[in-house]
């Protein structure tokens, strides 16, 4: 894989993420709303699917960026200095996105394990 191809590669893949986390934001609050509406409880559903895509996303992200880093150093287009200093504090956009990553897993387990409650309690 050549530089531009990476660096696209890696552009389209915090993107994806970054997709995917407002989609289960968006797919949470849509079903807050039909569990309102309909009675069923369909909000602590969405909580284990943000759970899931949280999860899925931080470790699609962390797998892409280990591979990223070795095939920079396979091409020579790192030296093993700077992939040891990537690898120690990679860039902010890397633990932004991991770190939202990580709260949507974390506000999805929530939701999944006291989702009913809260629906209760709000309505």
């Amino acid at each position: 894989m050549g530089r531009s191809a990476g660096l696209i590669a890696l552009g389209l893949i915090v993107v994806a993420a970054a997709g995917a986390d407002r989609v289960g934001v968006l797919f949470a609050a849509f079903s807050y709303y039909l569990s309102g509406k309909t009675g069923v409880d369909w909000f602590s559903r969405s909580g284990a699917l943000m759970g899931l895509v949280g999860a899925a996303v931080t470790f699609r992200l962390a797998h892409f960026y280990q591979r990223a880093l070795a095939t920079a150093l396979k091409e020579g287009l790192v030296s093993l200095p700077r992939e040891i200093e990537l690898g120690l504090e990679p860039p902010k956009s890397y633990v932004l996105l991991s770190y939202f990553g990580y709260l949507t897993g974390i506000v999805g387990t929530g939701i999944w394990g006291y989702g009913d409650l809260l629906v209760g309690l709000i309505s």
